[in-house]
């Protein structure tokens, strides 16, 4: 980054790396935070890199998602003085050798705090809820007496541990490193003369026990340093350092620069956010935008449970579609819409049943991630290989059908049985295998597609798949209780009995061929033309009531957790446009919601407008 002019905050950074000391950095949205830790590692690499590969030393780069991991690596030139790795991956990595222990943690610490959990919810009556309860903490003191025979835990990249086999999930993973950080200075010793830098990406996002380990690590001037990169108000998970702070005696930093968006949405920004004072820089400064808002008056739910029906949700869709059209973006491409649940998305895109399957009694709440990251095992031939295999035959790319086949068949990988046929043949046979899955598809349940695309051959089946696909369906009635450690064969039943109908728009929405998304998934993210959807109703979540956040007043207060969630998702949200911002408000009272607004300074006259019902 030769031609890079050094901000305030990152010669601050700079500053920080010769004297030793750890330091917290709160860059708000479109500050550049990414380059700003960039021009960190490449100032200890500069200063430092020798001097730390003589002695068998690393700089420890930990971010949240595996796509941050790849993006710094390649920025970094994949240097080997760089330990680059997600928050799980890294800290695993580091304490796997520690087997005594992580024994001593899961021993006295984190089983007990399980059981601990349960108990709590037992209330030694005979409710559903306080029998499974008591069952779980009867089973984990089990395991618990147990564990003297275990001689060996690895890390099981899932959300549950199992304990008796000696794996553990995510969160516990992240229970045990917490522990050991805390109460283990061998550890935290081993682990600061392995890496006398480590930084931290998205610190808000880092869970508490960890960064209080960390700052233990990192306390005082001299190495080990704790870098910390991040923002408050871009913490939308529960449970994690929200407000973090550097380490004793270590450095907070501001970065005040927003290299993202127009003035006007950083005026919006700024006005809703009051403790940083963001100034629209580089080529953003010079940008011509615009922020406005849309009140809707919205319907009086009438479905079950206070939510609408099929025509309510319908007639907010044709009311959003309005909106749309008068802004003059209808079907825009550089447009992105923003929702807070994916039902309303699913809805819109036509995959509402697959949707609702996968969130509903059937669906563990790690069954529910799988399938909105496209990665369920039930989904994941359609998403891996099925459809990308029909569009790529439809679009003519015979070089895309063998691609697909040899990364992803049985029948025509590279040590399939079809690995010696001439090309020509491959593409012959790809055909008349997919002009057959075609000649299925349009017409078949997802069971009987799954089938044919097993005898052909054409998809690797993972064995939950095969032995789901083989058995018989479920014939007793599902109840919650007795089948909860089962209800994934419901799932996969419902799921087979199912047309193929809804799986190809599904497949777009997943491979972000939509201009749509859910308002959680976007952070990191940004788009030129921005429209942000707040419907309370359709939410249906207690976590957060945007009316109530944006005006108390007319709504009445929300609950400490719904203002700091809100307000933050919120943040997120506003700070993902460039150029354009359009927010649309469901509303029970527009016009007396227009009002608060403006008297908050939030927006300016001309920025709002209402529609009734009637219009």
């Amino acid at each position: 980054m030769p031609n890079l002019i050094p901000t305030q905050a990152d010669q601050q950074v700079a500053q920080c790396l010769e004297e030793g000391r750890s330091f917290a950095m709160i860059a708000g949205a479109g500050a550049g935070k990414t380059t700003s830790l960039i021009s960190a590692l490449e100032h200890v690499r500069k200063e430092f890199g020798s001097s730390l590969l003589k002695q068998g030393q690393r700089v420890a780069c930990i971010t949240y998602t595996k796509r941050a991991v790849a993006v710094i690596r390649e920025r970094l030139g994949f240097d080997e003085l760089f330990e680059v790795s997600t928050l799980h991956s890294f800290l695993w990595g580091e304490m796997g050798r520690f087997q005594v222990d992580i024994h001593e943690a899961l021993t006295h610490f984190v089983i007990p705090k399980h059981i601990e959990s349960a108990r709590d919810k037992d209330n030694g009556g005979a409710s559903k809820t306080a029998i499974a309860a008591r069952q779980k903490a009867e089973k984990l003191e089990g395991e618990l007496e147990a564990l003297a025979d275990a001689s060996a835990w690895a890390y099981d990249d899932s959300n549950f541990s199992n304990f008796s086999e000696g794996l553990l999930g995510h969160d516990d993973v992240i229970a045990v490193a917490g522990y050991l950080l805390g109460e283990k200075s061998v550890f935290r010793r081993i682990l600061g003369s392995r890496y006398p830098f480590i930084f931290v990406d998205e610190a808000q996002d880092t869970f508490v026990s960890i960064v209080e380990g960390l700052n233990e690590l990192g306390a005082g001037v001299g190495l080990p340093l704790v870098g910390y990169f991040g923002d408050p108000w871009q913490q939308i998970y529960d449970g994690r350092a929200g407000d973090f702070s550097p380490p004793e005696e270590g450095l907070s930093i501001t970065k005040t620069e927003n290299f993202r968006c127009s003035p006007q949405v950083v005026g919006l920004l700024n006005a809703f956010r009051t403790d940083v004072e963001q100034v629209p820089s580089g080529k953003a400064a010079d940008i011509e935008g615009s922020v406005e808002m849309v009140l809707v008056e919205a319907e009086t739910p009438e479905g079950p449970r206070r939510t609408y029906t099929s025509e309510q949700r319908d007639r907010a869709l044709q009311k959003m579609d309005q909106a749309i059209e008068s802004w003059g973006w209808t079907a825009r491409e550089d447009v992105t819409l923003l929702f807070l649940v994916r039902q309303m998305i699913a809805r819109r895109l036509g995959f509402e049943q697959l949707n609702s399957l996968f969130t509903g009694d059937f669906a563990s709440s790690r069954a529910q991630d799988d399938f909105e990251a496209g990665d369920h095992v039930l989904v994941r031939p359609f998403i891996k290989l099925i459809l990308p295999l029909i569009r790529a035959q439809q679009d003519g790319d015979q070089r895309r059908v063998i691609d697909l086949l040899r990364a992803n068949s049985p029948s025509f990988s590279a040590d399939g049985p079809n690995s010696n046929l001439s090309l020509g043949k491959m593409i012959e046979l790809s055909r008349n295998a997919i002009e057959k899955l075609e000649a299925t598809w349009a017409s078949s349940t997802v069971k009987e597609v799954l089938l044919l695309a097993q005898d052909l051959g054409l998809a690797r089946m993972p064995n939950r798949l095969v032995e789901h696909l083989s058995r018989d369906p479920r014939s007793e009635a599902f109840d919650k209780e007795l089948h909860s450690q089962e209800k994934g064969d419901w799932l996969a039943d419902a799921f087979f009995a199912m047309s193929t109908e809804e799986l190809s728009p599904y497949f777009d929405f997943i491979s972000e061929n939509t201009p749509f998304s859910t308002q959680h998934g976007v952070k990191g993210e940004e788009y030129p033309n921005v429209v942000v959807v707040f419907d309370d109703v359709e939410a249906r979540w207690s976590h957060y009531n945007f009316n109530k956040l944006l005006t108390p007043r007319t709504i009445g207060e929300p609950t400490e957790g719904q203002f700091d969630r809100g307000r933050k998702l919120a943040y997120v949200c506003f700070s993902r446009a460039e150029l354009n911002l359009r927010i649309l408000l469901f509303t029970p009272s527009p016009a007396d919601a227009r009002a608060e607004l403006l008297s908050k300074g939030l927006f300016e006259d001309g920025q709002i407008k209402v529609v009734s019902l009637a219009a």
